[in-house]
């Protein structure tokens, strides 16, 4: 509301000085255009003067609509009566201490909504992120638990192995002596002559040669 008055009072003031220079038509295009424009800016600058090195800027505008609304209502006029002079002024020091005070809560307020809106920004991309990590690890758990089952299956077929090497083994092994030949010819060779053979040097039976 402030910004849209001083819209108004701009305009009536602008008007007053283009009147002189310019068709009453050009006066009034002139004078929206400008008033808006200036408004406009002021507006963009005190939303943005965290980019600027002084934080004074506030300040110096509502020092200048103050201005803009003295000159609008002629408080430089001093023939008239001081009570009129005091109001006028009065009226002034007004609209610069509330055009300052809304453009300091103005930019608080806007930072605030940037703000919350960078932390839900934040907040979605964490959201994301969470996601994406549930998932490498959902699919990392999956590749744990099948490498438990792979290990779990060598194991078996480890298992398998030494019983079957065992069995083999045994084969090739000599009952007396425990010796172990490369084949079972070798071994079979050997029981005949081996010396804890208490049979030794008898022919072996088939069964014991089998064996």
């Amino acid at each position: 509301m402030t910004v849209i008055a001083m819209i108004f009072v701009g305009h009536g003031l602008y008007y007053q000085v283009f009147i002189k220079s310019m068709v009453s038509w050009q006066a009034e295009i002139a004078s929206w255009v400008l008033s808006f424009g200036v408004e406009t800016t002021v507006l963009v600058i005190t939303c943005n003067v965290k980019y600027f090195s002084s934080r004074k800027l506030p300040i110096f505008f509502a020092v200048c609509s103050g201005f803009i609304v003295l000159f609008f209502i002629k408080a430089f006029d001093f023939s008239q009566a001081p009570l009129d002079l005091a109001i006028r002024w009065f009226m002034g020091l007004l609209v610069s201490g509330v055009n300052y005070v809304y453009s300091e809560l103005f930019v608080k307020k806007f930072n605030d909504m940037q703000f919350t809106t960078n932390l839900l920004g934040e907040i979605e991309i964490l959201k994301q992120q969470n996601t994406e990590y549930n998932q490498k690890l959902s699919s990392t758990e999956s590749e744990l638990t099948k490498a438990k089952q792979d290990i779990e299956r060598l194991a078996d077929y480890i298992a398998d192995l030494e019983v079957f090497k065992k069995k083999e083994m045994e084969k090739v092994t000599c009952k007396f002596c425990k010796t172990v030949f490369p084949t079972i010819f070798h071994l079979n060779s050997h029981m005949r002559n081996c010396d804890s053979n208490p049979k030794k040097g008898e022919k072996l039976s088939v069964f014991e040669a089998v064996a």
